[in-house]
């Protein structure tokens, strides 16, 4: 999948001379975290986002510190704090370096980049022009829309099996020889022993992400690694 197969077209944005109370209530309004700032022919210019307002002296929050603390920062970082606190216009205090995606950007790269540096959504950008965004909302609807409902699938025990089987053989964690796999009327039973529990899950959704699966029993043991050495 790529960007533009998931992201919100039409989103909303403002301009630099945007004050930062209506900045505000566009986000309230929209039920959103940030948003693209654009000139008047669509040009990406900065991002403005609800971190930018947390220390604002409307509501206290400015930055306090010890006197003696201030003395440690220079004049532009103060008076960079002031600005952040204090202007009236987006443009004093949106992000101006902005991590953006294409359209055709792949998914897995645009997810990179928003854990990479947390962000919760990111402008989609053609020609430098702002034509979607996608965020974290957009990533969880294509998700509910693409999650296969595999609960009314026929399958035979025996390609129920097969398949769970498949699965494991593709995957460097799990283990080659200490799991047993039951499968009666569509209900597995998982046998057998691991050294870790997070591998243990991670048989478990293998199962249950298998066609034909009614239900799962999870009887693996954990048994932890041990060198032998006292």
């Amino acid at each position: 999948m790529k960007a533009s197969d998931v992201m919100t077209v039409g989103a909303a944005s403002v301009h630099p001379d945007t004050s930062v109370a209506e900045a505000a209530r566009i986000m309230l309004q929209h039920r959103i975290s940030g948003l693209p700032v654009v000139d008047k022919e669509g040009k990406l210019l900065g991002m403005v986002t609800e971190g930018d307002f947390l220390r604002r002296a409307e509501i206290g929050t400015e930055q306090e510190r010890p006197r003696w603390l201030e003395l440690w920062l220079s004049a532009g970082e103060l008076a960079q704090e002031y600005v952040h606190a204090h202007a009236r216009k987006v443009e004093d205090v949106m992000t101006h370096d902005v991590v953006t995606v294409k359209p055709d950007t792949p998914l897995s790269e645009a997810v990179e980049l928003m854990e990479r540096h947390d962000f919760k959504r990111l402008p989609v950008v053609r020609d430098g022009k702002v034509v979607g965004i996608v965020s974290r909302a957009n990533l969880l609807l294509a998700l509910s829309r693409r999650v296969p409902d595999l609960s009314g699938v026929a399958v035979d025990d025996l390609a129920i099996r097969e398949g769970i089987l498949d699965e494991l053989k593709k995957q460097d964690w799990a283990p080659a020889t200490t799991l047993d796999i039951v499968v009666h009327d569509g209900a597995v039973e998982l046998r057998g022993t691991v050294m870790d529990q997070r591998v243990r899950e991670a048989v478990r959704v293998v199962a249950e992400n298998a066609p034909g699966v009614k239900s799962v029993t999870d009887n693996i043991q954990v048994i932890p690694y041990t060198t032998g050495w006292v």
